[in-house]
C-alpha cells in the first residue's frame, strides 16, 4: 500500500504541473486504469497508481472546482443576493468576508471587501443584498513568491472584488434563517468566536487561545507570528494532528474508564467500541472547529483507521495507517497537495515513524522526547528551506517545553473553557485564565530563544535539484545507530547551501522587473553585484512588498545582501517595501530621491546627476535630479542608466514630461537606451514623443498592477511606442520579467507568468 500510495501521489504531483486541464475524453481511460489496477500483479500496480493519481486530479477538477467568473462582467456594477460563508475579518479600514451566491443560475464563491463596514456588523449565515464590483482571480507573479490565484483557487473562489457603497445594500435574512450546513458549521464558529473575543479582550495572547480553540488566526499579532515563526512552534497554535491525537487519546480512555465499570453499559456494548466511537466523535467536533484544515483532516482520518483497528483488534503498522490516511485525504481532495500543509503534516509524522520504528528506545522517556525534537529539525530541515528559506535552529530546544504545556495544559483548559462559556461564565473565565497564563509562561521562554542570535539560519532558496541529494542525506542521517559512515550524509546536505542560482558572466548584466502590482521594483545583477531600484507599495501594516514580495523574489535569486537600494523618490508605490526590505537585508549604501531620514540606514544619501560608479565591467550613472538637495514628487525621481558596451538601460522613475523635456535639452544624445523601464507605469503625462524618440527603445517594460485603477498603461502611450518601433511588456499579463545585457546585444525576454502558468491561473 504504501508504495502504491506515493506512486498515486506523484502521478497528482505531475498532473498539477499541466498548464491546463486536457480534453473530457481522456478520463475516460480513469475507469479502464481502476479495473487494470485490481486485476494486475504488484509489479504493473505502481505504474497503474501512477496513471491513476494523473486522471484521478483532472476528473476531480471536472467535476468539483469551482465556475470561472466570466471575463465580460469584471469591473461592472452587480447586485447579487446571497449568504456570508465565513467569519468575517475585520481591519480598521474594512472588513473581508466570502460570499456565496447566484449568477446566471450558477454557484459562485466571492471574496468581498467591505469598506468603513464596521459600521454595519457582519454575522456569518447571514444572508445579505449587496452591489459588488468584481475581477477574477489574479495575483502577482514571481520566482520564490506566493501564488495567490492557486490559494484562491483552493478556497474555491471564482471572482475577487467590494462592496459598492450604496443604499441598497441591506440584509435580508438573519443568522437564524439559515438552511445551509456550511452556514451552519461557520456561524456557530463565529459564535464562538464573539463569546472568546469578548472574554478575552483583557487577557494576554487571546489571538493565541481563538487559533487554539477553533483555528482562527486573524487576530494573532504580526510579533507573535514573527515568535513563532522563529522558534519553530507556529504549529502550536493551529489545530494540528497533535491537538486532534490528544483529544481524540483523553476522549477514548475517559470513556473506556466509565464503560468498562458500568456493568448494565456493557451488556450491549463493549468498552473499546464505546471509546473508540466517542474518540472520532470528538476528533471530528475538534476537526470541524478549525474548518478541516489539511492538518486536522490527516489527524482525523489517523484516529478513524486506529479506531476502527481497535474495534477490530486488528494489528497496523504506523507507515500503513499514515499511508492509508494519506491516500483517503487524495482521493477525497487531490488538490490538497498543492498545500504547504500537507507536506509539512505527512512529511514530519513519517519522519518521526521513520525515526522510531524497530529502534531501540532509551530508558528515559525525557531522553526520546528529546531526540524526537532533533529528528524532527534534520528531516524537515530540505522542506524549511524549500518553502521558507530559513532554518529554525532553536526550534528543538523550543518544542521540548512548548509541546507539553500546550498539549497538556494551555488545549484542555482552552477547550474546557471553550465548552463552558454557555454554561458558567465563572468556571469559563478561570480555565481561559489558566490557558493564557500558560502561554505567559511560555512566552518568556521563547522570547528568551528568539533573541538569541544562533536562533534563526536564514538562507536563498535552494536550487530544485539539489532536494534530491538533501532528501538522500536526511534518510542516510537518520538510519540506526551503527550504519556505517552517516557523518558522511552532511556532504549531501552542501549543495542545497551552498549551489544558488547562476550569476551572470563577467562583462554580463541581468535585469529583472518585479511584479509588485501597480507599483515598480528592479533587480540589476552583475557578476559580483546586484542593485535594488525601488521598493514597491505597502498595502496593509502587515503586508508590504518588500517584505512579502521582493524579499522571497531575491532569496530564490541567491541574492541575500543587495549593495545598493535605490528609491527613486517617496510615493508609496515605489517607496512602501524600504522600510521591511532595510530591516531584512544588509545593504551597504542608499540612494534615494525622497526624504533619507525616512529610513534608519547610516549611508542614506540622496541622489543627483553626476554620481557614477563601475560594477565588474559596466558602468552605471545618474542622470536626475540636478542637486542633491530632495524637492520631492515625481520630478525629483532618481534616473539611473546603466550601460553595457554599446547598450544601455534607462530608469527613469515616475518622471513627467517636464522633466522629460530637461533630460531631452541636456542629454539628448546621451539618452538613447535599448530597454526603458517605462515612466510613470505608462501614464499620459509621461512619455512624451519627444523623449521616446531620444532613449529610442527596442524594447519597453510597464510596471502595472492588473486592472490597476489609473488604467495604466494610457492607450495613447502604449501606441507612441509601438509607432516607433518598440515591443513593450506589462507585469500585469507577463508578470516577473527578465532579460540578459551582453555586449553583443539582448536576450528573448523571459516572462514569468508564462513559464510558471498552471492550469488554475486566470488565463
Amino acid at each position: 500500500m504504501r508504495t502504491w500510495t506515493i506512486a498515486f501521489l506523484m502521478g497528482i504531483v505531475v498532473a498539477q504541473q499541466s498548464p491546463q486541464t486536457p480534453d473530457s475524453t481522456w478520463l475516460l481511460l480513469l475507469p479502464l486504469c481502476l479495473f487494470g489496477f485490481i486485476i494486475a500483479n504488484s509489479a504493473v500496480k505502481s505504474l497503474l497508481a501512477l496513471l491513476l493519481g494523473f486522471l484521478w486530479l483532472f476528473t476531480y477538477v471536472a467535476l468539483f472546482s469551482h465556475t470561472p467568473f466570466p471575463e465580460e462582467l469584471e469591473g461592472k456594477d452587480l447586485l447579487l443576493e446571497g449568504t456570508i460563508t465565513s467569519i468575517p475579518k475585520y481591519s480598521p479600514r474594512s472588513s473581508r468576508f466570502d460570499f456565496t451566491t447566484q449568477l446566471n443560475g450558477k454557484p459562485y464563491q466571492f471574496r468581498l471587501s467591505w469598506y468603513k463596514a464596521h459600521l454595519q456588523p457582519l454575522q456569518a449565515g447571514e444572508s445579505w443584498r449587496l452591489r459588488i464590483k468584481l475581477k477574477r482571480p489574479y495575483g502577482v507573479s514571481n520566482p520564490g513568491g506566493f501564488d495567490y490565484e492557486r490559494h484562491l483557487y483552493r478556497q474555491g473562489i471564482s471572482a475577487t472584488g467590494y462592496v459598492r457603497r450604496d443604499d441598497v445594500n441591506k440584509k435580508i435574512y438573519s443568522v437564524n434563517q439559515r438552511q445551509s450546513i456550511n452556514a451552519d458549521v461557520t456561524a456557530l464558529r463565529q459564535t464562538i468566536s464573539n463569546a472568546l473575543r469578548e472574554k478575552l479582550q483583557v487577557m494576554p495572547h487571546g489571538g493565541l487561545i481563538e487559533a487554539l480553540a477553533i483555528g482562527s488566526r486573524d487576530k494573532i499579532t504580526s510579533t507573535e507570528w514573527d515568535v513563532l515563526t522563529r522558534t519553530g512552534t507556529i504549529h502550536l497554535v493551529a489545530i494540528s494532528g497533535l491537538h486532534i491525537g490528544l483529544v481524540a487519546g483523553l476522549v477514548f480512555f475517559i470513556v473506556r474508564f466509565f464503560v468498562s465499570r458500568n456493568i448494565f453499559l456493557l451488556r450491549y456494548l463493549p468498552a473499546q467500541v464505546a471509546a473508540a466511537a466517542c474518540a472520532i466523535i470528538a476528533a471530528f467536533l475538534y476537526a470541524m472547529l478549525a474548518n478541516f484544515s489539511i492538518p486536522t483532516q490527516r489527524a482525523f482520518l489517523m484516529v478513524c483507521v486506529v479506531m476502527v483497528s481497535l474495534i477490530q483488534r486488528r494489528v497496523i503498522r504506523s507507515s500503513d495507517i499514515l499511508a492509508l490516511s494519506m491516500l483517503l485525504i487524495l482521493i477525497l481532495d487531490p488538490m490538497s497537495a498543492l498545500d504547504i500543509g500537507f507536506w509539512l503534516s505527512f512529511g514530519a509524522v513519517a519522519i518521526i515513524i521513520f525515526s522510531v520504528t524497530g529502534r531501540l528506545k532509551p530508558h528515559h522517556s525525557i531522553i526520546n522526547w528529546g531526540r524526537i525534537q532533533f529528528v524532527i529539525a534534520i528531516g524537515m530541515l530540505p522542506m524549511a528551506l524549500l518553502f521558507f528559506q530559513k532554518i529554525s535552529i532553536s526550534a528543538p530546544f523550543a518544542n521540548l517545553v512548548a509541546v507539553p504545556l500546550v498539549s497538556f495544559i494551555t488545549v484542555p483548559t482552552t477547550l474546557l473553557g471553550t465548552v463552558s462559556l454557555g454554561l458558567s461564565q465563572t468556571l469559563s473565565s478561570l480555565l481561559l485564565y489558566i490557558a493564557t497564563e500558560s502561554l505567559v509562561i511560555l512566552w518568556m521562554f521563547l522570547e528568551w530563544l528568539n533573541m538569541k542570535p544562533w536562533s534563526v539560519f536564514e538562507t536563498h532558496a535552494p536550487v530544485m535539484w539539489t532536494l534530491i541529494p538533501a532528501t538522500l542525506g536526511v534518510i542516510w542521517l537518520l538510519m540506526p545507530c551503527g550504519f556505517p559512515l552517516r557523518w558522511l550524509a552532511l556532504i549531501l546536505f552542501l549543495p542545497m547551501l551552498l549551489i544558488t542560482q547562476p550569476r551572470p558572466k563577467m562583462g554580463e548584466l541581468r535585469l529583472s522587473l518585479i511584479d509588485v502590482g501597480q507599483g515598480l521594483s528592479v533587480l540589476i545583477q552583475t557578476r559580483h553585484h546586484s542593485l535594488v531600484y525601488d521598493t514597491g507599495p505597502r498595502y496593509s501594516d502587515s503586508f508590504d512588498a518588500g517584505k512579502n514580495i521582493i524579499v522571497p523574489f531575491l532569496k530564490s535569486q541567491g541574492v541575500l545582501a543587495p549593495d545598493m537600494l535605490i528609491v527613486s523618490h517617496g510615493d508609496n508605490d515605489h517607496s512602501g517595501g524600504a522600510t521591511s526590505i532595510l530591516d531584512q537585508l544588509d545593504i551597504e549604501y542608499v540612494y534615494t530621491g525622497a526624504n533619507q531620514k525616512r529610513w534608519q540606514h547610516d549611508n542614506a544619501i540622496p541622489c543627483y546627476a553626476g554620481q557614477s560608479w563601475q560594477w565588474d565591467g559596466i558602468d552605471f550613472e545618474m542622470l536626475h535630479p540636478a542637486s542633491e538637495k530632495i524637492v520631492g514628487g515625481n520630478n525629483q525621481s532618481c534616473v539611473l542608466q546603466v550601460r553595457i558596451g554599446e547598450y544601455a538601460i534607462l530608469l527613469p522613475g515616475d518622471i513627467e514630461i517636464e522633466t522629460e523635456n530637461v533630460l531631452v535639452s541636456n542629454l539628448k544624445d546621451q539618452l538613447q537606451s535599448d530597454v526603458l523601464i517605462a515612466p510613470h507605469h505608462g501614464s499620459k503625462t509621461s512619455s512624451s514623443p519627444a523623449f521616446i524618440e531620444a532613449v529610442a527603445p527596442k524594447l519597453v517594460l510597464i510596471a502595472n498592477g492588473y486592472r490597476n485603477r489609473y488604467r495604466f498603461p494610457h492607450a495613447s502611450v502604449t501606441h507612441r511606442y509601438t509607432y516607433l518601433g518598440a515591443v513593450y511588456a506589462e507585469t500585469a499579463k507577463r508578470g516577473a520579467i527578465s532579460i540578459n545585457i551582453t555586449e553583443t546585444g539582448l536576450s528573448k525576454p523571459i516572462f514569468w507568468r508564462n513559464k510558471i502558468r498552471r492550469y488554475w491561473h486566470t488565463q
